[in-house]
């Protein structure tokens, strides 16, 4: 009757606590007294006398005041008492009954133990129970066993679940591998079967310097679908060329769309710079890119020749040696050798110190204050000179050994371009 007693009160005192835990538990996710407690008191239902009392030592050790000292002590006494340790669970039980002299759980204490805390108080010395000792080890041993066990077969499953989800990433790379490289088997087909070809017209003559100028080319799609270029024209920014339609120079064409065999034509238009040279040759280039590829494009190169007036002027005397006060012709040449005719040219010459200007009866000039002579030439076609004859007059002071030499500047008006040519030169002698 009196165990049942015990019973009674030590599941009355566990419902009370396991309802006080059930408030305070739920709010606050740190380990405290009370978890620790249930810890201890779960492994004594499972007869783990060992764990029971090193749970107890870890509230006593980390929570000396905890408020459930009491049921602590009892709970490692019986457990003592349990795994064999008679001398420890003596020991609890009489640190139970001094620290809880008025506790009313005292009635519920083990016969066992009272004795136990009266031979302790008589000083006698208390051997442990080997047999319970042996079992408690055991129940231990086996727990440590069972939780290896449990803690193999995690491990197993971490390394099975590892090993599937690297299965897993693998086989989604080896995926992604295949999908890209069908794509890049598919975009190399894409771009083998784009094709198209440029002509550029190469019956034509040279353009004129200062003239707008434009060139017919064609662009085919000779691939096997339809296929949208991007296209432009590359050639020095002076010329300020532009691909256009055939309906006028005002409809820039920067993309098209081309079906299978179709044929685009066009011009190239541009304007040709006025200070090229008769005979230059500037290079262009019409590409046409896919829209789809940057990376496939098509191109042809083409040619701008430039026809221009080539004027060149020849100034001399005509004489290489002269003699001071000595009256001679001096004669300038104007030569056009481009494949255009010059126009509206004006040959500025300033005589040299040493000669004196007698006059041009053969042309018209016009002489400034500062003594440099005008003449003007309306047009001088291509494989054409022509000629400015003046009279003029060595000066008597000029010493012997000098030598006569200008400069003539030739001004194209309808260019705006001026060039300088040397005069030939003379040299002062003794007269005879």
């Amino acid at each position: 009757m009196r165990n049942f007693y015990r019973k009674s009160i030590v599941q009355l005192l566990l419902s009370v606590f396991l309802i006080t835990l059930s408030f305070s538990s739920g709010t606050c996710s740190e380990i405290d007294d009370s978890a620790i407690f249930v810890e201890a008191f779960n492994a004594y239902q499972q007869k783990d006398y060992l764990l029971t009392i090193e749970k107890c030592d870890q509230l006593n050790q980390v929570f000396p005041d905890s408020p459930l000292k009491d049921v602590t002590l009892l709970l490692i006494a019986r457990a003592s008492l349990k795994s064999g340790e008679n001398d420890r669970a003596a020991k609890t039980i009489s640190i139970f009954s001094s620290e809880f002299p008025e506790s009313n759980l005292k009635s519920s204490i083990e016969d066992e133990l009272n004795i136990l805390e009266k031979r302790h108080k008589n000083g006698e010395v208390i051997s442990p129970n080997k047999t319970l000792q042996a079992a408690a080890r055991k129940v231990r041993n086996d727990r440590i066993a069972h939780e290896r066990e449990l803690e193999l077969k995690l491990e197993a499953e971490r390394a099975a679940k590892a090993k599937a989800e690297m299965e897993r990433l693998a086989e989604i790379k080896r995926e992604e591998e295949r999908v890209e490289r069908e794509r890049l088997e598919a975009e190399k087909l894409a771009k083998a079967s784009i094709k198209a070809a440029i002509t550029v017209a190469d019956n034509y003559d040279s353009f004129p310097v200062g003239s707008n100028g434009t060139l017919p080319f064609e662009i085919s799609n000779s691939g096997t679908s339809s296929e949208e270029f991007l296209l432009a024209v590359n050639a020095d920014k002076d010329y300020r060329a532009a691909l256009t339609d055939t309906s006028g120079s005002e409809n820039k064409i920067e993309r098209m769309k081309l079906d299978a065999g179709e044929t685009f034509k066009g011009f190239i238009t541009f304007r040709m710079p006025t200070e090229m040279v008769d005979g230059h040759r500037s290079p262009l280039t019409i590409k046409a890119v896919s829209a789809r590829f940057s990376d496939v494009g098509f191109n042809k190169d083409a040619v701008l020749i430039t026809s221009a007036p080539l004027v060149r002027a020849v100034a001399k005397l005509a004489k290489q040696k002269v003699v001071p006060g000595e009256s001679i012709r001096y004669k300038v040449t104007v030569i056009n050798v481009g494949s255009l005719t010059a126009q509206n040219l004006t040959v500025r010459l300033k005589l040299p110190s040493e000669i004196e200007f007698q006059g041009a009866p053969d042309a018209l000039f016009k002489q400034e204050s500062n003594g440099t002579l005008l003449f003007r030439i309306d047009s001088l076609e291509s494989g054409k000179l022509s000629e400015i004859n003046m009279n003029v007059k060595i000066r008597k002071k000029v010493a012997t050994g000098k030598q006569i030499k200008g400069d003539v500047e030739v001004f194209d008006e309808h260019l705006n371009r001026k060039e300088v040519f040397s005069a030939n030169a003379s040299v002062v002698v003794t007269g005879k």
